[in-house]
């Protein structure tokens, strides 16, 4: 008789890699959809936090449009047009780049930062849901396993 564990995948027929990377897109769809939740109420996408996030980590600088789509994990996704979404929030503030007028910059807007504030703290919710799973030592492992796979 076969067995399967809990993921349905034949224990016995090592197929690791399989499991790995159906665990990997539970986890990843489980993740995606409570920060969907968390940022409902606000108006923005996982993308468009992303992007706040990244800029936040650099302000006041300000970035070209070709640097926040580097910082995204989706490197296909229409960043000018996310971009755009947080600039009519207010969040961002675009303008024409000082040494070539072809391209613009954008930096996050003090109204980005203030929302980014309120984000994190009720991210703390979301990230104490892993905590309560995990242990301080299995997190940094995991997340040093994660980086091999990037």
């Amino acid at each position: 008789m076969t067995k399967f564990n809990k993921s349905g995948f034949n224990a016995s027929a090592g197929n690791q890699v399989q499991e790995l990377r159906y665990n990997l897109l539970q986890s990843c769809s489980w993740l995606t959809n409570g920060t969907r939740k968390l940022l409902k109420p606000y108006g923005i996408t996982p993308k468009q936090y992303s992007i706040l996030r990244n800029l936040a980590k650099n302000s006041p600088e300000s970035a070209s449009i070709q640097e926040v789509r580097d910082g995204l994990a989706d490197k296909m996704s229409d960043a000018s047009r996310l971009i755009d979404r947080l600039v009519s929030k207010g969040y961002l503030d675009k303008f024409p780049s000082d040494f070539d007028r072809r391209s613009n910059r954008v930096r996050i807007s003090d109204s980005g930062l203030a929302i980014l504030k309120e984000i994190n703290s009720q991210k703390e919710d979301l990230d104490r849901l892993v905590s309560d799973l995990l242990s301080e030592k299995e997190i940094h492992e995991l997340n040093r396993l994660l980086s091999l796979l990037k």
